[in-house]
């Protein structure tokens, strides 16, 4: 039987989480740089990290059974992530092209480590550790750094533009709200810290972060509304059409009082005119996209038409848009694979809701609903390394959860139950 995770195992989790997700001093003291996940030529972030990840899976030896469990669990991501780490193959850049798949397929490595080692509840306890240290950390940077945390215009904290702290804040409302629930005996500390991560969401002045922020907060009480309820599905399905619809709207209306308000002009930083050329690039490469990151990279990339251009001179490195970004790097069929699979979580997170209890039992929902409006605008997963973890996670766990909830006949009882109450109601009725 393999052992049971310790203290080194544990503080090597937490040290990954923390790095990927609030980078390293190397990243701290370079600000405005890079893209929301940090910037690319931290060797610590992408090296360190890849080797704490080997060691721990480690891990994994004599857990086969629990591995392949959890492939089987989506087997359509899997078939993706495989693609995806094959994509530099075909890449135009390949040391870039392999250095991004590699990063990329460490978190997801790092998601079936934690479900192999850990329970969800453990490893929410991992999480919240490390986004304590981290959230802190930002709030330090802010108030004592100078230049290097802040600026006119918005907060930086430790993240490299005021985007990355945008997405510091926004997961760090839902780990503390999370952790809080979880772990009532330190819950005031926690709900301060929820508040914390609050004032740092709105001081980054990331829109995007925002926006999916006020909406998640919105849908988080319609799913505790409508948790127990048979129109859970239906409530789930309104709210995300709802809040596309809107973030979709705010994004391409070229309305000037609408844009005014958001601080942004009427296509949103270029985000409009982007995509039409990111369109242009996905029509060239269809079949196969330009390899995982092929396609920006300046003056010699696939995308040096895009940067010539001077309405483009705040420098775009990514698509401002998942489905374009996956197309970008793996090509239109491949990209409907992900689109299916990431709807298909959805609909999972919904039965998750319904019969996982507690704040777990919440979480893949909330947290894939986040994923989703905040891929309208900017890159989902393609541009966050702790993010991707956190929706593998959420993806496989709303699988994995309700089939634990059937063998251990949570669900028989329920359908039972409501079996026993319908059989009620038809005898009034006839009686009347």
């Amino acid at each position: 039987m393999p052992a049971a995770p310790g203290l080194i195992e544990r503080l090597l989790i937490i040290g990954v989480i923390f790095i990927n997700q609030f980078g390293t001093p190397a990243s701290w003291f370079t600000q405005n740089t890079g893209s929301a996940s940090g910037p690319t030529d931290d060797f610590l972030l992408s090296f360190g990290s890849f080797a704490m990840i080997a060691l721990l899976s480690l891990g994994l030896v004599g857990n086969g059974e629990a591995v392949v469990k959890i492939l089987q669990a989506e087997p359509l991501m899997v078939v993706y992530f495989f693609f995806l780490g094959l994509s530099p193959i075909w890449s135009d850049r390949l040391a870039e092209s392999v250095a991004g798949a590699v990063n990329l397929l460490a978190m997801v490595g790092l998601a079936v480590i934690l479900m192999v080692r850990f329970r969800p509840r453990e490893i929410f306890a991992l999480i919240t550790v490390a986004f304590v240290v981290g959230i802190v950390l930002d709030m330090v940077w802010i108030v004592a750094m100078g230049p290097l945390g802040r600026s006119a215009a918005a907060w930086d904290g430790l993240g490299t533009q005021k985007n990355a702290l945008g997405n510091h804040g926004l997961l760090g409302v839902v780990v503390f709200l999370m952790a809080a629930r979880l772990f009532r005996r330190f819950r005031v500390p926690y709900y301060l810290l929820a508040i914390l991560s609050v004032v740092i969401l709105v001081g980054s002045q990331s829109k995007t972060s925002l926006g999916a922020g006020l909406v998640a907060a919105a849908s988080f009480v319609v799913f505790l509304g409508f948790r127990a309820r048979r129109t859970m599905a239906g409530a789930v399905t309104i709210t995300l059409i709802l809040g596309c619809v809107l973030t979709a709207m705010l994004v391409t209306s070229n309305l000037d009082t609408v844009a005014g308000r958001l601080g942004r002009d009427t296509t949103f930083s270029g985000r409009t005119a982007l995509w039409t050329e990111v369109i242009r690039g996905i029509s060239l490469r269809p079949w196969l996209g330009y390899g995982y990151d092929g396609f920006w990279g300046g003056p010699l990339s696939a995308s040096h038409s895009i940067s010539a251009y001077p309405q483009f001179d705040w420098g775009p490195n990514h698509s401002h848009n998942a489905v374009f970004e996956s197309a970008l790097h793996v090509g239109i069929p491949l990209t409907i694979v992900f689109v299916i699979f990431s709807i298909r979580g959805l609909v999972r997170a919904t039965n998750h809701v319904r019969w996982v209890r507690g704040p777990i039992g919440l979480f893949p929902l909330v947290y894939l609903t986040i994923v989703t409006l905040a891929s309208i605008t900017e890159s989902g997963i393609f541009t966050q390394r702790f993010g991707t973890t956190l929706f593998v996670f959420a993806t496989v766990q709303a699988k994995v959860g309700v089939d634990e909830a059937q063998r251990s006949g949570v669900l028989r009882l329920d359908q039972e139950r409501r079996a026993r109450t319908a059989a009620i109601w038809r005898d009034r009725f006839a009686a009347t």
